[in-house]
C-alpha cells in the first residue's frame, strides 16, 4: 500500500473531503491488493457523497481482507448502504450476518437497520424481533426509540394491549435525542384500538400540548374517534334512567325546601327531644371534633416536611443520575463559545487540570473554527460522566471527539476534564437532501494509538423532515436515514 497516498486520503476525510478522500484511499491500493481499513474509508466517503451501490462494492471488498477483521461493522454499513440503494433483500441479508459475528460491540445498529429494512418489505412480525432485539441490547444507550417502534409493530399486527406497554416502557427510557410527544402520540394510538377512549385522549393530549407536535393523519382520526367515543360514553352516563322522576336539586339556601330560611326549623332537628345521656354523647363528639381542629397546624406542618422530604429525594436521585446546572452539553457548548469569544474557558473546564493541558484543550479547539459541538451518547453518573461529541466543521464534515466531565467545585454542575479525538468513528452529512446515509467505520489495532481512523455514528434527518410520529425516531439503516459508523 501507497503509505503517502493513504495519510493524505485519511487527512482529506478528517477535513470532510470525501470526493478527494475516495479517490486517494482507491489509489493507496497496489493492485489486487486486499486492504481492509482502506476499502472501509474509502466506503464511508461514498457513502457520504451518496454513491451507494459503490459503498457496498467497497465494504464488500473489505471484507474480502480477513486479518482486517471489523465483519459486524462493515456487514451493518455493508446493509445500509445496500438498503439506501434499494436492495431491501440483500440489506437484510448483511444486516443478518452481522448479528452473528459475536465480537461486533454494537450489534443493536444491525439489529436497527435489519428492522427497518424489513418493516418496509411488510414484514411486520419479522421487523418486530428485530426491533426487540435492539431494545435489550446493553450496548444501546437509547432504546426509546427502538421501544416505540416495536409498539408500531404491536399495533399493526392487532395486539393494542402489547402496543401499550411498550410505548410506556418507551417513556420511562426517554433520552436527550429522543422526542417524548411522538412516543405519547402512538400511545395514544394504542389506547384507541384498545377501547381505552379516555386514556387515548390523555395521551393524545400530552403529545399536542406544547403546540409543537402535529399529529399525522391517522393519529388524528384515532385522536377524533377516541374524543367522539368519550363524549358518547359521558352521555350514556349522564343521562336518567328511563322510568325515574328527575331528581330536583337541592337549594343551599333552603335546604327543607319549604321554609326559604338560612337553616332548618330548631324543631326539625331533634336538639329539644334529645335526652341527657345523648347530649352527653353529642358533647363527647363536639369536643373530639374540636381536638380534631386544634391538630390541623401540626398536620400542615408534617405534610409540608414530607413535601420536602420527597422533593429532597428528588434532587438526590436527579444529582445520581448526573442532572446538573451547568449541564454537560453547556459545559461543551459554553467552552466552545468562550474559544470562539476569547472569554474565559477555565470556568468550563475542570479545576484539577494542569494549565498546559487546559492550553492544550483550548488549542485544539481554535483549530476547528466556528465549530458546533453536539453531545451524543452520554453517559452520566453521579460524579463522573462520558459522552461522545459531535462537532460539525464550518466547512462541511464532523469530526467526532471522546469527552469526560466531572463536576463543578461547587459539585451543582459539570466541567470537561478530558477532550480528545475519537478515532474509532467518524460522521457526516450523507450529501443527500433526500436520503442521508451512514457507516461503520474503523482503523487496525496497530493505528489506534497514533492516527486512528476516525468514525462516528452519523445522524442526519430523513427525506420527509419529520420521522413517523408512531414510529418514535427511524434508525440507521433507513433509506431515508442513514448513520455513520
Amino acid at each position: 500500500m501507497n503509505a503517502q497516498y493513504f495519510d493524505r486520503a485519511r487527512a482529506a476525510y478528517r477535513a470532510g473531503d470525501f470526493s478527494a478522500a475516495a479517490q486517494m484511499f482507491s489509489a493507496a491500493k497496489e493492485p489486487g491488493e486486499l486492504a481492509g481499513e482502506a476499502d472501509h474509508l474509502r466506503g464511508n466517503s461514498l457513502m457520504r457523497l451518496g454513491l451507494y451501490a459503490d459503498a457496498a462494492e467497497a465494504y464488500a471488498a473489505a471484507l474480502q481482507d480477513a486479518s482486517y477483521g471489523k465483519a459486524g461493522a462493515l456487514l451493518t454499513n455493508q446493509g445500509k448502504a445496500l438498503a439506501a440503494s434499494g436492495d431491501l433483500e440483500g440489506a437484510v441479508n448483511s444486516f443478518t450476518a452481522a448479528t452473528r459475528d459475536a465480537s461486533y460491540a454494537t450489534p443493536y445498529k444491525a439489529y436497527l437497520g435489519l428492522a427497518n429494512a424489513q418493516m418496509k418489505l411488510g414484514r411486520v412480525s419479522e421487523a418486530g424481533v428485530a426491533f426487540r432485539s435492539a431494545a435489550i441490547d446493553g450496548a444501546n444507550p437509547a432504546p426509546a426509540s427502538a421501544l416505540a417502534s416495536l409498539g408500531d409493530c404491536f399495533v399493526k399486527l392487532g395486539r393494542p394491549g402489547d402496543a401499550v406497554e411498550s410505548y410506556l416502557t418507551a417513556l420511562e427510557y426517554v433520552g436527550a435525542h429522543d422526542d417524548p410527544r411522538s412516543i405519547e402520540a402512538g400511545l395514544g394510538c394504542a389506547y384507541a384500538a384498545a377501547g381505552r377512549a379516555a386514556d387515548a385522549v390523555d395521551a393524545f393530549g400530552r403529545a399536542t400540548s406544547d403546540g409543537i407536535y402535529q399529529l399525522d393523519a391517522d393519529q388524528q382520526q384515532a385522536f377524533d374517534s377516541a374524543r367522539d367515543a368519550l363524549s358518547a360514553q359521558t352521555a350514556i352516563s349522564a343521562a336518567p334512567a328511563s322510568g325515574t322522576a328527575p331528581v330536583t336539586a337541592v337549594d343551599p339556601l333552603d335546604p327543607m325546601g319549604t321554609t326559604g330560611g338560612f337553616m332548618p326549623d330548631p324543631s326539625d332537628t331533634g336538639f329539644f327531644t334529645m335526652s341527657e345521656s345523648e347530649m352527653i354523647q353529642q358533647d363527647r363528639r363536639e369536643a373530639k371534633v374540636r381536638r380534631k381542629h386544634r391538630h390541623t397546624g401540626l398536620k400542615v406542618f408534617l405534610v409540608i416536611f414530607f413535601l420536602l422530604l420527597i422533593a429532597a429525594g428528588g434532587l438526590g436521585f436527579a444529582y445520581t443520575r448526573g442532572f446538573g446546572f451547568p449541564s454537560q452539553q453547556d459545559a461543551v457548548t459554553g467552552l466552545f463559545q468562550a474559544v470562539a469569544d476569547g472569554g474565559d474557558t477555565d470556568r468550563y473546564l475542570a479545576s484539577s487540570l494542569p494549565q498546559d493541558y487546559k492550553n492544550s484543550i483550548v488549542s485544539s479547539i481554535e483549530g476547528l473554527g466556528d465549530a458546533t459541538a453536539t453531545v451524543e451518547g452520554l453517559d452520566a453518573g453521579m460524579t463522573e460522566s462520558t459522552a461522545t461529541v459531535s462537532v460539525a466543521l464550518p466547512q462541511g464534515g464532523t469530526v467526532t471527539y471522546d469527552v469526560s466531565f466531572v463536576r463543578t467545585d461547587n459539585h451543582i454542575g459539570w466541567a470537561v476534564a478530558s477532550f480528545d479525538m475519537n478515532f474509532g468513528d467518524a460522521e457526516g452529512d450523507a450529501g443527500s437532501a433526500s436520503a442521508d446515509a451512514a457507516a461503520d467505520d474503523g482503523s487496525s489495532a496497530t493505528d489506534a494509538s497514533t492516527d486512528q481512523s476516525a468514525s462516528t455514528d452519523d445522524q442526519a434527518s430523513s427525506a420527509d423532515g419529520q420521522a413517523d410520529a408512531g414510529d418514535g425516531a427511524d434508525q440507521a439503516g433507513d433509506a431515508s436515514s442513514a448513520a455513520a459508523e
